[in-house]
């Protein structure tokens, strides 16, 4: 006990050189709270973004789908799947918010002499609003929500290309899946834009009892089964629950985002896994002040450690005194530091850092960055750099505590007295 409040007694000793260590610690811990925090609101930002247009958080699809997307590889096969029981199932499952059913094909969109590819994507429009945002993408127009019959919404540059503005009508040819041609004048109701080029170029999305009557698939046969939940960190572990759920139809595989998008998933362990080289540099940092610190208070009492040494004081409770001056830096800082990091993230995470003046929006990984950059606390992130600068600064009090604990009393003794 006497160690320790020894080592606290010392530490206010000289309190202008322990408040700067101690300010030094703070700037460190509060700069890497932002940092931190600022890395886990990009990365959520990055899934919300990712997730939000057209992927979910997990589908399911046939196990022949994926990657080639075959016309007739609708979930159940040829016969297709009772599609309300399916849809039940998936909204019953644990996390799951919501999920919408899709059918997919491609076609030949022409108006007069202009002509472009698409992708055509058939959804119920009010399942697919709670799955993702894509209606809230318009940007002209009303969306397919109570649309008449062939009605379609065209990517902002397919419609460039095509010459078509809202009220116009498009001809659509397409391969439908009984051999025959489909071919359908379509209406289009809204313009999209979603910031991704390669969306807004192919993108056509029509309520899918028009698409399916237009690849003439049974109103039972989908090619996709989209959901949200509530946790996205969570989708793997959901997708193996659903997986193994009594009542799925056979064949079916259901695969969360991180395996839907693989670069996505990779880019964000990368941004998380590069924080601990900045962390490792500010701690450096942080630990070369302690040391100083804690060195010159050594020198400084060198005479005052060889009395305690003569008084019966043992070396591990010399060196436990100094580690315990080392130790309360680390306390006090940290407290402080997290005090200036609270108010930093209170700042980041409701108003953020607008890039909008350079940028419009960056993509990255097929995702849309949003130009105003928010923070979001990552309790577990934050725990590690507390107890990582902690750690650093206890070592660095090591190295004068290990000297003080090898003094000779003799010659301690004979130091003059600071």
């Amino acid at each position: 006990m006497i160690v320790l409040t020894l080592g606290w007694r010392n530490l206010w000793r000289n309190p202008r050189r322990s408040v700067l260590t101690i300010g030094t610690i703070a700037v460190a811990f509060a700069a890497l709270i932002l940092l931190v925090g600022l890395v886990e609101g990009m990365a959520r930002q990055m899934v919300a973004s990712g997730t939000r247009l057209t992927l979910g958080h997990l589908q399911l699809h046939d196990a022949r789908y994926l990657p080639d997307r075959g016309l007739h590889d609708t979930i159940g096969g040829h016969d297709g799947t009772d599609l309300a029981a399916l849809l039940a199932l998936v909204d019953a499952g644990s996390g799951v918010v919501a999920s919408a059913p899709r059918v997919f094909g491609f076609g030949l969109l022409s108006t007069g002499s202009r002509s472009a590819g698409a992708q055509l994507m058939g959804l119920d429009p009010a399942r697919e609003s709670r799955v993702t945002g894509l209606q809230d993408a318009l940007v002209e127009g009303r969306g397919l929500g109570g649309a008449p019959a062939r009605a379609v919404l065209l990517g902002q540059e397919l419609a460039a290309e095509l010459g078509a503005r809202v009220g116009d009508e498009v001809a659509v040819v397409t391969q439908a899946a009984d051999g025959t041609m489909g071919n359908e004048l379509l209406t289009v109701r809204g313009i999209v834009r979603t910031g991704l080029l390669g969306l807004d170029r192919a993108l056509a999305l029509l309520a899918i009892g028009d698409l399916q009557a237009l690849l003439a698939l049974e109103p039972s046969r989908v090619h996709e089964v989209a959901a949200r939940l509530s946790d996205p960190d969570a989708a793997v572990m959901i997708a193996a629950a659903l997986a193994g759920a009594r009542g799925l139809p056979s064949d079916v595989r259901v695969e969360p985002w991180q395996r839907l998008a693989p670069e996505l998933t990779e880019y964000l362990a990368l941004l998380r896994g590069s924080n601990w080289m900045t962390i490792l540099i500010i701690g450096l940092f942080a630990a070369f002040g302690v040391l100083n610190t804690m060195l010159m208070a050594v020198f400084e009492r060198t005479h005052e450690l060889g009395v305690l040494a003569s008084l019966g004081l043992r070396p591990r409770q010399l060196l436990g005194m100094v580690v315990t001056e080392s130790a309360g830096l680390a306390v006090v800082g940290l407290g402080a530091g997290f005090g200036l990091g609270a108010l930093g993230m209170a700042y980041l995470s409701h108003h953020g850092i607008d890039l909008s003046r350079f940028t419009e929006g960056v993509t990255v990984a097929g995702v849309l960055f949003d130009p105003v950059l928010r923070g979001a606390w990552n309790w577990r992130g934050t725990a590690r750099v507390a107890l990582a600068l902690a750690l650093i600064t206890v070592l660095a009090g090591l190295v004068p505590a290990v000297r003080a604990a090898r003094l000779r009393p003799v010659e301690a003794l004979a130091a003059p007295v600071e």
